[in-house]
């Protein structure tokens, strides 16, 4: 695919603010179905997360203000560039309770949804490019066996500390990874937060 248009930058995109507002996770299912929606040179985006023919559920995890990061590095290698899209966090004060919901990130495949502090939501572990079951021209819903293609996020490290000082942080920082083919895409869709459950669903 050859370049279709060019960039512009206008003063709303100068007005910008950094971080990261909320984050939620949830495990692929295997009925799972994702709508692509690509246009050449003005689109990239998911405008549908959905568990079969249910709502798609997400559970919200908090953190400490102004400590998550979401960042993506791109490499090229033999005409193939895949895309390191990496979410931290940072949990203050180490219990028992928030290990027992930590310790089921160890061996669980996941996506994520990340909004920003402008409003956009990002989708990491979930991308069209080389993905089994995507439609070839990479617009529509795919089927079902989306949930095969192997581009999750995944946890790659955990880190905590009880600090020496008594002024110093008590707290765990998580890092999540997906390695997948293309730039992460914004979810346009319906995202509904339950914020006194700590869930949320997608339509």
């Amino acid at each position: 695919m050859g370049l279709t248009t060019g960039l512009s930058i206008t003063c709303p995109d100068l007005q910008r603010t950094g971080g990261i507002s909320q984050i939620f996770l949830r495990t692929w299912h295997e009925t799972d179905i994702i709508t692509f929606a690509t246009t050449a040179g003005s689109n990239h985006a998911i405008s549908s997360i959905k568990k079969g023919a249910a709502d798609a559920d997400w559970l919200m995890y908090e953190f400490k203000d102004e400590t998550p990061t979401l960042n993506v590095t791109a490499s090229k290698e033999n005409g193939s560039t895949s895309f390191d899209c990496v979410l931290s966090f940072y949990i203050p004060r180490m219990s028992s309770a928030k290990y027992g919901v930590l310790q089921e990130m160890l061996n669980t495949c996941m996506m994520g949804l990340v909004v920003d502090t402008n409003d956009k939501v990002y989708v990491i572990g979930a991308s069209n490019k080389y993905s089994v079951g995507a439609p070839a021209s990479g617009t529509g819903a795919s089927t079902a066996q989306i949930a095969r293609s192997q581009t999750y996020l995944n946890l790659t490290s955990m880190e905590g500390q009880t600090g020496a000082a008594y002024s110093e942080e008590n707290g765990i920082t998580v890092v999540l990874t997906a390695r997948q083919f293309e730039l992460p895409r914004l979810y346009s869709g319906l995202l509904s937060p339950d914020l006194a459950a700590l869930t949320a669903t997608t339509a």
